[in-house]
């Protein structure tokens, strides 16, 4: 059976990323934490931006979980005594956000799309993540899985019931540059960084 991710991702993480992750875990989480508020923040400016869509009952939700997840990695990072700041932000999201289109409703439709493959890069890079780290980050990671692959998808099912329309036209373009993102080389390591 596909994992949840398999069927929107047109790759895996490289190898090379997995090991420059172990190697600076301190970063990965706290860019992890920012991912997280960022996904909050996206949710909600979704509602706020199309209030005749009646988004609110499922991105309401979704948000509050962001959150909560942003919060128990903010308890990870003090454990290991690293302290929250801000930290510049790679190219990943901001390459995928500059990929929508302007008009609508095609912005709403590609917004959800890019929602959804952020959310299952971070299923996809969690699952990888998990079996290599120590026992209890694994178990977080995990658990972040299952929480990243429902939200991918949400946003997915979302996009079924606003526009009762095949995604695979305007998801596939954005699919692949989602995987050439990931798939180059990245001098700024992050969490969803090229390798």
């Amino acid at each position: 059976m596909p994992k949840p991710w398999e069927e929107i991702l047109l790759c895996k993480t490289p190898k090379s990323w997995i090991d420059r992750a172990l190697n600076s875990l301190d970063v990965l989480l706290l860019d992890h934490a920012h991912c997280e508020k960022k996904a909050a923040t996206t949710a909600i400016a979704l509602i706020h931006r199309y209030p005749e869509r009646n988004l609110t009952s499922r991105l309401s939700p979704l948000a509050r979980e962001e959150l909560l997840h942003f919060e128990q990695v903010l308890k990870l990072l003090e454990k290991r005594k690293v302290p929250y700041r801000n930290l510049k932000s790679g190219r990943y999201a901001h390459s995928l956000h500059g990929a929508i289109s302007t008009r609508e409703p095609n912005k709403l439709k590609d917004s959800l799309l890019v929602c959804a493959l952020i959310e299952a890069r971070s299923c996809e890079r969690f699952y990888s993540l998990a079996n290599y780290l120590e026992k209890s980050l694994a178990s977080f990671y995990s658990k972040l899985c299952e929480a990243e692959s429902r939200h991918c998808d949400l946003y997915l099912n979302l996009y079924q019931d606003l526009f009762e329309e095949d995604c695979e036209p305007r998801l596939k373009p954005l699919a692949q540059q989602e995987s050439n993102l990931i798939n180059t080389p990245d001098s700024l390591f992050r969490f969803h960084s090229g390798f």
